[in-house]
């Protein structure tokens, strides 16, 4: 995301829209929170976008923590989204292999997202494993991933 400041808004408008505009979180908390972590020079947290033909199509954070009942776990992948008719083409995949990659690059030993329990299949079949059923308040799946 560093490198494409320019799709900010679009990244933020997205995360905004997938994950917070129905909890009745404003869009200006996603955007200064995305600002803030694409100012970050080095480490964690971090932003990636896909583009495709110059355009976004999908994006993922890694950040300190995503989930409140599990504040002894960091990092997190978090805010994974491909926008539907983009989807089926491997860009989530990718999204989630170069998250790991960087963060294996900067030392992590693990890393940890959750997701609702239906993409189970989606993040097994990734290299993700189950750690742990109906984890916070949205009863969601944990999963982490060691980076080797």
């Amino acid at each position: 995301m560093r490198e494409r400041p320019h799709h900010a808004a679009a990244v933020a408008e997205r995360i905004w829209n997938a994950f917070w505009r129905h909890k009745g979180t404003p869009f200006a908390r996603i955007r200064d929170g995305l600002d803030a972590i694409v100012k970050v020079e080095d480490g964690v947290p971090f932003a990636l976008v896909a583009e495709i033909d110059g355009q976004p199509c999908g994006n993922a954070l890694v950040i300190g923590n995503d989930e409140p009942a599990k504040p002894e776990l960091t990092p997190w992948l978090a805010a994974l989204w491909v926008d539907e008719a983009m989807r089926g083409k491997g860009i989530a995949g990718a999204l989630l292999d170069t998250a790991a990659s960087r963060c294996h690059t900067l030392g992590v030993p693990r890393l940890y997202l959750t997701s609702r329990p239906a993409l189970r299949g989606f993040y097994t079949e990734r290299g993700w494993r189950i750690e742990e059923e109906t984890v916070g308040k949205a009863a969601l799946t944990l999963y982490s991933r060691t980076l080797q």
